[in-house]
C-alpha cells in the first residue's frame, strides 16, 4: 500500500484532498481481466496453443509454452498501458521529471551512471537465474516439468533485458527522476554495497536495505508460483472457450446434456475463468516494479509471523499444516447426490470468487502479498478492509462444508470432524494474515486514516 511522500505530495498538489492516486487503480486491473478473457477466446479461435501465435503474418511463438507465456505478457502489457495513461492524466505535465544531471548538461556522467545501473540489474538477474537453477525445490537439473514455465520465462527475460534493458534504464532515469524512487531502487542499493566493499568497509544494512531485500524475497517466492499457476489454468480457459461455443450447444441440441453435466461444466469453467484472471493480475504485480506505473515497494512485511501465515497458504509450505488436505477438496461438492444443491453451492462459490478476483483487480499493477504498494480505499475496499480474504473463505465454506455435513450424515463422523478442523484452520490462518497485514501497514498514517473510515474487516456492519 502507498504512503504519499513529500516528493509525491508535490506532484499531487492541486488535487482534491478527497482524491488519492490509487482510487482508480482498478482500471488497469479491469484491462488485465478483459485481456485474459479476450486472449483466451482469440487463442481458441486460432488454435494458438497447438499452432503457435501469429499476428499479421508474423509468427511470434511456435510451441504451447511460449504461447501461454505470450498471453501472460500481453495481458500485463494491457495493464501497464492503461495505468501509464491514467497516471499521465493524473500528474499532467508533472508526469515527466528530467534528471538533474541532464538539466546541468552532465551527459557523460548520466550515461555512465545509467550503464552502471543496467549492468547491476543484469548481474542481479544472473544471480536470480543461478539461484533457481541451483535450488533443488525447483528441479532444474532433473527437468521437473512443473517449473518449466518459470525457467523458460527466465530465459526469455534474460534476452529481453540484455537487449532492451539499457534503453529502458536510460529513458526511465532521464524522464522519471524521483529521489524517493532512487532510494527504493535495488540497483542503487547494490551499487552502494559494492562501493563500500571497494573502500574496505562492511556494507551497511539499514531499514531501506532490509526493505529492499524483503521485497526481493517476495518476488523470488511468488513470481515462479504465479507463472506456473497461469501456465496450468490458462490452457483450461482456452479449451473451455471452445467448449462453450461449440461442444456445449451441440450437446444441448442433441439432448445429451444433463443437470449433473451442467454442474461439472459450471464448476470447471468458473474455476478456470476466475483463477486465470486472478493469477495474471497477481503476476503483473509481483514481477513488474517500475516508477513509470508507480508500483514500487514502499515497505515489506517485517515480522516472522506475517511471513509465516502468508507462506503457509502456498506450496510447498501449505502441506505443513494440512492446508488443502485436511479440508475436503473443492471439487468434492460435485459428489453430492442432489444436483440442485450442487448448483446452489457452486453458484455461491462463483459469486464469492468473483468478489475475490474483483478485489485483486482493485489493486491493478500494485497487487502483492507482504508488501506496501498503495492503499486501496474505494469499491470493495470502501466496504471492508479484507474483501479478498472474506470472499475466498466464504467460497470454501460454500463448497467444502456441505461435503463435511454429507460425510457426517453418512456416518463417517471421524472424517467430518477432521475436515471441519482443517477448514477452520484455513480460515484461522487467513484471519491472521489480515491481522499481520494491518500491523504492518499501521505504520503509515494514511492507512490509519483509512481504517478509521472503513471500520470492518470482513463483513460490513458486523465483523
Amino acid at each position: 500500500m502507498y504512503s504519499q511522500t513529500a516528493d509525491a505530495a508535490e506532484l499531487t498538489a492541486g488535487k482534491s484532498e478527497n482524491t488519492w492516486i490509487t482510487d482508480r487503480a482498478w482500471l488497469s486491473g479491469l484491462a488485465g481481466a478483459l485481456a485474459v478473457v479476450l486472449l483466451a477466446a482469440w487463442f481458441n479461435s486460432k488454435d494458438a496453443l497447438a499452432q503457435g501465435l501469429s499476428i499479421g503474418g508474423w509468427q511470434l511463438t511456435d510451441n504451447r509454452l511460449d504461447t501461454v507465456l505470450a498471453a501472460l505478457a500481453l495481458s500485463t502489457l494491457a495493464m501497464l498501458l492503461v495505468e501509464l495513461v491514467r497516471l499521465r492524466q493524473w500528474h499532467g505535465r508533472d508526469f515527466f521529471r528530467t534528471h538533474p544531471d541532464l538539466r546541468r548538461g552532465l551527459w557523460l556522467k548520466f550515461l555512465l551512471d545509467g550503464c552502471l545501473h543496467y549492468g547491476v540489474y543484469l548481474g542481479l538477474l544472473a544471480l536470480v537465474t543461478f539461484f533457481f537453477h541451483s535450488a533443488g525445490e525447483y528441479g532444474f537439473a532433473q527437468q521437473n516439468p512443473y517449473y518449466q514455465p518459470w525457467f523458460r520465462l527466465l530465459e526469455l527475460a534474460w534476452s529481453v533485458w540484455a537487449w532492451g534493458g539499457l534503453p529502458y534504464v536510460l529513458l526511465t532515469r532521464a524522464l522519471r527522476h524521483s529521489p524517493e524512487a532512487d532510494r527504493m531502487d535495488t540497483a542503487a542499493m547494490a551499487i552502494g554495497w559494492l562501493g563500500e566493499l571497494l573502500r574496505g568497509r562492511k556494507p551497511s544494512l539499514g531499514e531501506a536495505q532490509r526493505k529492499n531485500l524483503r521485497a526481493l524475497l517476495v518476488k523470488l517466492f511468488f513470481a515462479p508460483l504465479m507463472t506456473v499457476f497461469f501456465a496450468d489454468q490458462f490452457p483450461h480457459l482456452v479449451n473451455n472457450m471452445g467448449y462453450v461455443f461449440d461442444g456445449l450447444p451441440a450437446a444441448v441440441e442433441a439432448g445429451r446434456y444433463s443437470h449433473s453435466q451442467f454442474n461439472t461444466d459450471f464448476f470447471n469453467i468458473s474455476v478456470a475463468l476466475v483463477f486465470s484472471i486472478d493469477v495474471a493480475l497477481a503476476w503483473c504485480g509481483y514481477v513488474i516494479s517500475s516508477r513509470w506505473v508507480d508500483n514500487q515497494t514502499r515497505s515489506a512485511e517485517p515480522t516472522t509471523l506475517g511471513w509465516l501465515v502468508c507462506l503457509v497458504c502456498y506450496p510447498p509450505f501449505q502441506m505443513f499444516l494440512g492446508l488443502y488436505y485436511g479440508a475436503p477438496g473443492e471439487r468434492e461438492v460435485l459428489q453430492l447426490g442432489n444436483a440442485w444443491l450442487v448448483s446452489l453451492f457452486s453458484i455461491l462459490m462463483l459469486a464469492s470468487y468473483l468478489i475475490y478476483v474483483a478485489a485483486t483487480a482493485h489493486f491493478g499493477v500494485r497487487f502483492s502479498n507482504l508488501t506496501h504498494r498503495g492503499i486501496i480505499r474505494t469499491g470493495l475496499y470502501g466496504l471492508v478492509r479484507h474483501p479478498a480474504y472474506a470472499s475466498k473463505n466464504f467460497a470454501w465454506w460454500c463448497v467444502m462444508f456441505p461435503v463435511i455435513v454429507y460425510w457426517g450424515f453418512s456416518g463417517n463422523w471421524q472424517l467430518a470432524l477432521a475436515q471441519t478442523l482443517g477448514l477452520l484452520l484455513m480460515t484461522w490462518v487467513y484471519y491472521w494474515r489480515a491481522i499481520t497485514e494491518e500491523r504492518h501497514l499501521d505504520a503509515d498514517p494514511d492507512y490509519r486514516d483509512y481504517c478509521r473510515q472503513v471500520r470492518y474487516r470482513f463483513i460490513p456492519g458486523l465483523l
